[in-house]
């Protein structure tokens, strides 16, 4: 392709970015309104014309101070030099009559157009040192730093989250903590931090999409808009459960939005996403299925790493609305190794600046029963949560609420969140007592039995021998074999290939 041929390509993609400089600032002109938005998509660098440039950086001085900006008080504005250089007074009202709907679509389109040129000169400078070059290694180190660097400054907007915090707030007493203000428990508490990353986590089948469920109908009724991402289920079975609830369609219909992601997020999806929750005055995101997102997205579940890209990538920016972010996710299996963690790493847990819940199964939930989950704190960040629960008792997680499940028909169900009683904590701290003494006459009685198979074996017996022997949970067997030693009462040796073996000291037999 020859040179003349290439031209009229050039020409053209020209033309289109002068018509989005000037569909972008005579928009703003018009409507002074939608500058604060279109201010995080594109800055006067990226305004190619003198024209379009200094009315773009004259606007963003007057409407930041509060100042009109009809066409006379720009006139006025501007001095002599750059007045002319626009093309005079005129140029205000033919910026006007490329004004468009909305900014926001046509500065990203611009924002598009200047990274493509930026790029395409980067990418040509580099062709020519290739080819001019004789040392081509130091060329491509060259051209690998240009596109890093790029990358790292291209235009975002907005003010850097790099600059000096303002303290004084803090230092003068005048500071107030984050307070939980979206959803409720049933006596009205708060359950999350708006402009926060908050979560519950859970076994399946254990109630977390009904918790975010019963929020999101508290913010619906409270004529607030809130969205569901959803990765697991679908809008039959999520929309299914708002109604047997008791919603109003009417209200699900305008207040309720849900979305279910096929495929993984672009950084203009997420930036489309956030600018419509803010645009809505949305209070609550749910983001259900976190496995599933990061999945999506291409993320390993273990990597601390990846973890902590998910929660900038997607969890933040949605925080950064304003909105109160809450992400459903699993815990491991087992009881014990599970500690206050979800699936995964740790950084999941870091993410979280809000409030993070933990939710143990109870009863189960289903057809003709009354299924109950506890929710338990597992991080409190502002720490205005865990003053409205109670100790867990032997659980170091505090008692924050009960999710109660009532079946009442295949079209209604009740749901409550009930708040823990003084009364609810004793009964729960008795029958963990109840609990640990039931053990114990169970190892004290497992014990004697221990005792007599070990009284009638001609050798000693291996732990393996003794607990095909003794009859009952493998467990308890074992406690009361360490219990019989420990007061010596069994005596324990290595026999071969390291066994350990266990007899009845001689004394004890004669007794």
């Amino acid at each position: 392709m020859t040179r003349q041929e290439e031209a009229p390509e050039w020409s053209v993609r020209d033309q289109q970015r002068m018509e989005l400089e000037q569909a972008v600032v005579g928009t703003v002109m018009m409507s002074p309104r939608e500058y604060a938005e279109v201010a995080e998509i594109v800055h006067a660098d990226m305004f190619r014309h003198p024209q379009t440039r200094i009315v773009w950086d004259l606007l963003g001085r007057r409407i930041t101070a509060g100042e009109p900006t009809d066409f006379l008080a720009l006139q006025l504005a501007l001095p002599e030099a750059d007045l002319k250089q626009i093309g005079g007074p005129v140029a205000f009202s033919l910026l006007a009559s490329h004004s468009v709907g909305s900014a926001l679509w046509h500065a990203e389109r611009l924002r598009h157009h200047v990274i493509r040129d930026q790029v395409t000169g980067v990418l040509r400078g580099a062709i020519t040192r290739v080819q001019q070059d004789d040392d081509v290694d130091a060329a491509l180190d060259a051209v690998t730093t240009a596109l890093t660097d790029l990358g790292t400054t291209a235009p975002q907007g907005g003010a850097s989250d790099w600059a000096e915090v303002d303290l004084t707030a803090v230092l003068d007493g005048t500071h107030k903590p984050a307070q939980p203000t979206v959803g409720a428990r049933n006596d009205g508490v708060g359950m999350f931090y708006p402009g926060r990353v908050n979560g519950i986590q859970g076994e399946s089948e254990a109630g977390k999409s009904w918790v975010a469920l019963i929020c999101c109908l508290v913010e619906i009724n409270r004529r607030n808009h809130v969205f569901y991402l959803d990765f697991e289920d679908s809008e039959e079975g999520i929309v299914g459960r708002l109604m047997l609830l008791g919603a109003n369609p009417d209200d699900v219909r305008t207040y309720f939005h849900y979305i279910r992601p096929a495929t993984a997020p672009t950084t203009a999806t997420i930036k489309t996403l956030g600018r419509r929750i803010t645009d809505l005055q949305a209070t609550l995101a749910v983001l259900d299925g976190v496995t599933e997102a990061m999945t999506m997205m291409g993320l390993e579940l273990k990597e601390n790493s990846d973890i902590a890209k998910f929660g900038r990538t997607l969890l933040r920016p949605l925080a950064d609305t304003g909105a109160a972010v809450v992400s459903l996710d699993h815990v491991v299996k087992s009881t014990e190794s599970r500690g206050r963690y979800s699936l995964g790493g740790v950084h999941k847990l870091n993410a979280v600046d809000g409030v993070q819940y933990m939710l143990e199964a109870v009863h189960p939930f289903g057809v003709n029963t009354e299924g109950r989950s506890r929710l338990r704190i597992a991080k409190d960040r502002p720490a205005q949560v865990r003053r409205h629960a109670l100790p867990g008792g032997k659980n170091p997680m505090h008692w924050f609420s009960d999710l109660v499940i009532v079946w009442r028909s295949d079209d209604f169900s009740e749901a409550f969140l009930y708040p823990p009683s003084q009364g609810s904590a004793e009964m729960e701290t008795t029958a963990e007592a109840d609990a640990l003494a039931k053990e114990k006459t169970e190892i004290e009685e497992r014990a004697v039995e221990v005792l007599r198979v070990l009284s009638r074996s001609d050798t000693p017996l291996s732990k393996k021998a003794i607990e095909e022997r003794v009859l009952g949970r493998v467990g308890i067997t074992r406690k009361a074999v360490e219990r019989l030693v420990d007061e010596g009462r069994v005596i324990r040796a290595t026999g071969a290939r390291n066994a350990a073996l266990h007899t009845i000291p001689k004394q004890a037999e004669g007794e």
